[in-house]
């Protein structure tokens, strides 16, 4: 059986704090008070934020006043972190000729992932394209006007191409309807060293993040998400940009009777929503979660057929 006090602590705790839980600890509302008012002042000196407050219209959690109980405890955990500056392309594709390798990047894509946490609107304005050849490597670095953000490509271990006679150019792709708008593309042409030659691989892509980097960068808290109630089940949808062009393996969800989490890892970064206490029980063998662009979904089955008011109740 779930030790729901033990869960809801652990869950609202995720970005904020690093104590450890007390296994036993007695989930009055007398006693949760006690603990939310010592884990804000941990919080506070720690440089932090405390639990149980709501979101401000930025998207950050609001510090004046007292601790409140809202329907957003376990979701508003923000981290409040500037963006990530630099992305990294990962669509990518090369063909080849006798005297030369042509590689396709797919900017749009990765543009997309440059979401400002203030506005959540797209924020990448491009502004220059720089590409630098070598003889076993290439390194493209895309810039944003504002300077906030900065897309990246590299590929080592080439087997040899000729600096001075590879190039490279911009250029768009054909779009099926008029109300779709073209991808932009990076053309990369490498002339091979030795002509005649065929590659049995481009290389290996190179990654722009440091060692360790996912392990030491603090997880992002969602806090864009939305929810629908039907009959026999609920379905929750959580923004996160990018996450559709994430590894299967990299997207997690667990569901508990009265509670989930959900743990995606899109452009080096781990991205947490949870949700601590459900109106009513679920049936965890029969909900379950898909991807769609810039959105997981996830759909709760119903141990019983009623109508929730709240998608987090408190108790």
């Amino acid at each position: 059986m779930t030790n729901y006090g033990k869960w809801d602590a652990f869950v609202a705790t995720l970005s904020s704090s690093d104590e450890d839980e007390d296994e036993g600890a007695d989930r009055g509302p007398a006693k949760e008070a006690e603990t939310a008012s010592k884990a804000a002042d941990a919080g506070a000196k720690k440089g932090g934020y405390g639990w149980g407050k709501p979101l401000d219209e930025r998207g950050q959690i609001d510090r004046s006043g007292e601790l409140t109980v809202g329907n957003a405890k376990g979701n508003a955990l923000s981290t409040n972190e500037a963006p990530q500056k630099v992305f990294q392309i990962t669509e990518w594709a090369w063909t080849q000729s006798e005297d030369a390798v042509e590689v396709t990047l797919d900017v749009t894509r990765a543009r997309n992932r440059c979401v400002s946490d203030v506005t959540r609107q797209r924020d990448f304005a491009q502004d220059m394209v720089r590409c630098t050849m070598r003889d076993a490597g290439v390194e493209v670095r895309v810039r944003d006007q504002a300077g906030a953000w900065e897309l990246a490509f590299g590929l080592v271990d080439l087997p040899g191409i000729d600096p001075e006679r590879c190039s490279f150019r911009l250029a768009t792709s054909p779009v099926e309807t008029a109300s779709a708008r073209p991808l932009q593309r990076v053309v990369l042409t490498l002339a091979k060293r030795r002509g005649g030659e065929r590659w049995a691989g481009c290389g290996r892509a190179r990654s722009f993040l440091p060692a360790g980097a996912e392990a030491a960068a603090p997880p992002v808290t969602v806090t864009r998400y939305s929810w629908s109630d039907a009959e026999d089940h609920a379905t929750v949808y959580v923004t996160i940009p990018g996450v559709h062009l994430a590894r299967p393996e990299d997207v997690r969800v667990r569901f508990r009777e009265l509670s989930f989490d959900a743990t995606c890892v899109v452009g080096g970064r781990t991205h947490r929503f949870a949700v601590t206490e459900l109106p009513m029980e679920i049936q965890v063998d029969k909900s379950s979660h898909r991807v769609k662009e810039n959105e997981l979904r996830i759909r709760l089955k119903k141990w019983a057929r009623c109508t929730w008011f709240k998608l987090q109740v408190h108790r």
